[in-house]
C-alpha cells in the first residue's frame, strides 16, 4: 500500500455549492453508555446549529394468544402506553442534560433496525446518529446485529458514534467508484461544525469478475482486507470520522467494506448511502477532486504475484 500525502490544512468555512449545511440530526437512544454518549457529543459538537431529535424505540410486545380475553389484551396495551410515556420523559431529561434548548423526542414501537431509518425519512433528516461499542469484540451481539441491519437498509448517512470524547479534529473520506461527490459533501458536512481538516483516501474500483483487462490491473483487495487498510490509514491520519459509502442496490448486497469498518473502526463511521448503476463498457468513474486546502491520500492496493 503506497500512500501519497499532501499537506495542507481544510478550511470548510467556504464550501461548494452542492454541500449543505446540517439542518436537522437524529440520534437513536436505547439508554445504553454508548448511546447517552453519542447524544451529548452530537448535541455539543454537530448540531451547533441544527434541529436534534432524541428517538428511543421500543421493542413490540408479541401478539397475544387469539383464545386470550379480550381484558389482558386491553391491559397490554395499556402498559405500553405507560411505558411511552416513561420513555419520553427519559428522553426529556436527557434533552435537558444535554443542555440545548428546543430538542425534540420521540418514542416508537417496533424494531429499532427498521423504525430509526424510517423516522429519520419521515423528518428528512440530514444524518442518523447510533452509539457504538469503542470494543467491536465487547459489544452486545444485539447492538452488532442491529447495525448490522441498519446499515443494509439505510436511506440516508448513518453515523456509528464511537469513542466520542472530543470534537472532531480529522475526517477520513473514502472516495470510490459513482459515489463520490455525494461521500466528499458528507464528510465535509460533519467536519464544518468543528472546522476540521479533511482527508481524502482514493479507493481502487472493483472490476467485474468477466472484465479481461482486469487481469492486467492490480488486484483488488476483498472487503475484510480493504476495511482494514482503510482503518490503518484511519489511525495513520489520526482520524477521528471515517466516511464511506454503501451501495443500496440488491446487486451489491454482498458488498461489506462499509459494514465491517462501520463494525470494526476505533473511532466513528459516517455511511453515505447510494445507488449503484451499471456503467457503459470503456466510461470512466466520477471525477470528483477535493479542494486544494485538503488533504490527499492515494490507496493503491498490492500488485497480484505470478503464480
Amino acid at each position: 500500500m503506497q500512500l501519497s500525502v499532501q499537506s495542507g490544512q481544510s478550511d470548510l468555512r467556504a464550501r461548494d455549492a452542492t454541500d449543505g449545511p446540517v439542518n436537522h440530526i437524529v440520534v437513536g437512544i436505547d439508554f445504553t453508555e454508548v448511546s447517552l454518549a453519542a447524544a451529548q457529543w452530537v448535541g455539543r459538537h454537530l448540531a451547533r446549529d441544527a434541529m436534534l431529535t432524541l428517538v428511543h424505540v421500543i421493542p413490540r410486545p408479541p401478539r397475544p394468544n387469539v383464545r386470550v380475553r379480550s381484558h389482558r389484551a386491553a391491559d397490554s396495551e395499556s402498559k405500553l402506553r405507560r411505558r411511552v410515556r416513561l420513555m419520553s420523559g427519559a428522553l426529556r431529561g436527557l434533552a435537558g442534560a444535554i443542555g440545548r434548548t428546543g430538542t425534540r423526542v420521540e418514542v416508537r414501537v417496533g424494531d429499532p433496525a427498521v423504525q430509526l431509518p424510517a423516522y429519520a425519512s419521515l423528518v428528512d433528516a440530514d444524518l442518523l446518529v447510533v452509539g457504538g461499542n469503542s470494543a467491536f469484540h465487547a459489544a452486545p451481539h444485539h447492538e452488532t446485529a442491529t447495525t448490522d441491519r441498519l446499515l443494509q437498509q439505510l436511506t440516508r448517512p448513518v453515523l456509528v458514534a464511537r469513542n466520542v470524547q472530543s470534537p472532531p479534529q480529522a475526517v477520513l473520506v473514502t472516495l470510490a467508484g459513482n459515489a463520490t461527490s455525494s461521500v466528499l459533501a458528507a464528510g465535509r458536512m460533519v467536519a464544518a461544525p468543528t472546522d476540521a481538516r479533511v482527508v481524502t483516501l482514493r479507493l481502487a474500483d472493483r472490476e467485474s469478475p468477466g472484465d479481461a483487462s482486469a487481469l492486467m490491473k492490480p488486484r483488488i483487495p476483498v472487503a475484510s482486507e480493504q476495511a482494514r487498510m482503510i482503518i490503518d490509514v484511519a489511525r495513520e491520519v489520526r482520524a477521528d470520522v471515517i466516511v464511506i459509502a454503501r451501495p443500496t442496490s440488491p446487486a451489491d448486497a454482498d458488498d461489506t467494506v462499509a459494514s465491517a469498518v462501520a463494525r470494526t473502526a476505533p473511532c466513528s463511521v459516517l455511511v453515505v448511502p447510494y445507488r449503484t448503476e451499471p456503467r457503459p463498457r470503456g466510461s470512466t468513474t466520477e471525477n470528483v477532486e477535493p479542494a486544494p486546502s485538503e488533504l490527499s491520500t492515494v490507496m493503491s492496493p498490492p500488485i497480484a504475484r505470478a503464480s
